[in-house]
């Protein structure tokens, strides 16, 4: 039998359910489940960027509305793995924190996108013409609360964009710090500090 530690320092046999209050139970992970939790979404936030680079979503491209497509399809099927891994997940907790990495990476690629296309496909959206690199760096500035002002959105449209974004900004702030207070409270929890 696997013996593992138990919530009070002794061993609990690992075919018993794990105690009410038990690291086990309350879906904490450790070691290599960390690693994996943590990088499978930076995995998937790289391929969502290797797309965003690669994709012929540019206005003189011949095939931008199947870049368009693609990216839709990317992102969607991005979104649909996510939850449904969350679904069929037996560590909430260590799922909630590869979801919330997950959609920072989600969210940058996306803004970025509307930028650059806002910038392609309505010029003077910006006060000066995005490149692909632009539109990432004005998408984390915003992320960041950094604003530089090198880029200034100047179309109703773009400013309403960036409006979504800094409003979510603070929705996805709000949610890292609640699952930042779960995570400890658990903790205190499972260790009885």
């Amino acid at each position: 039998m696997n013996a593992v530690p138990g919530a009070d320092g002794g061993s609990q046999d690992s075919s018993s359910p794990a105690a009410p209050g038990a690291a086990g139970s309350l879906g904490l992970v450790r070691g290599r489940e960390l690693t994996v939790a943590l990088l499978r979404p930076i995995g998937a936030a790289v391929v969502l960027l290797a797309g965003y680079f690669l994709l012929p979503i540019d206005k003189a491209s011949d095939l931008n509305y199947l870049g368009l497509v693609v990216g839709a399809l990317l992102l969607l099927a991005f979104c649909v793995w996510e939850v449904r891994k969350f679904a069929h997940s037996d560590r909430p907790v260590a799922t909630a924190m590869e979801m919330l990495v997950a959609l920072a990476g989600f969210y940058i690629v996306s803004f970025a996108t509307t930028y650059f296309l806002f910038s392609e496909y309505d010029p003077g959206s910006f006060n000066e013409s995005l490149t692909r690199v632009d539109a990432l760096y004005f998408c984390l500035t915003v992320f960041t609360t950094t604003g530089f002002g090198d880029i200034a959105p100047d179309s109703q449209g773009a400013r309403v964009a960036v409006s979504i974004q800094m409003a979510s900004t603070l929705l996805l702030l709000g949610l890292g710090v609640r699952f930042l207070n779960l995570l400890v409270n658990q903790r205190r929890q499972a260790t009885g500090r």
